[in-house]
């Protein structure tokens, strides 16, 4: 993978997860529902807390340190891998329903995939790149 391919995976990786968090935070109500979970008082304080996750893991890999960003990246691949594990178990115990497990589940193998693409291939210009345009 090029420099310029794996600057555009992680700024790719980026944009996502930024999305999701601030989806999250701003409108907690509609990402919940969105993601599967039910409607309770205390939802839109678990999906805020689902979007600080997220918008901190985003601003993680955009680091510049190689050895940061690499401990950033493995850190976002447990929690989407875990995240896919609690989508299997809800669909199992019938606490999820299937369009918040396709979405939620979905979406976290979604970044586990993108997780291991830039493990696997990140160069060490690839985060500068995002952090000059932060």
């Amino acid at each position: 993978m090029t420099s310029t391919q794996s600057s555009s995976l992680i700024r790719t990786f980026f944009a996502l997860r930024f999305a999701t968090g601030v989806a999250a935070w701003l409108a907690p109500n509609k990402t919940g529902r969105l993601i599967g979970l039910n409607a309770g008082r205390d939802q839109p304080f678990t999906t805020q807390l689902f979007g600080s996750r997220e918008l901190t893991l985003a601003l993680a890999i955009t680091e510049t340190s190689p050895e940061l960003r690499k401990r950033a990246l493995q850190m976002g691949l447990l929690t989407d891998v875990l995240d896919v594990i609690a989508a299997a178990r809800g669909i199992r115990a019938r606490t999820l329903p299937t369009t918040g497990a396709i979405i939620a589940g979905g979406g976290a193998a979604l970044f586990a995939g993108l997780g291991i693409a830039a493990l696997t291939n990140n160069g060490p210009t690839a985060a500068a790149a995002i952090a000059s345009q932060r």
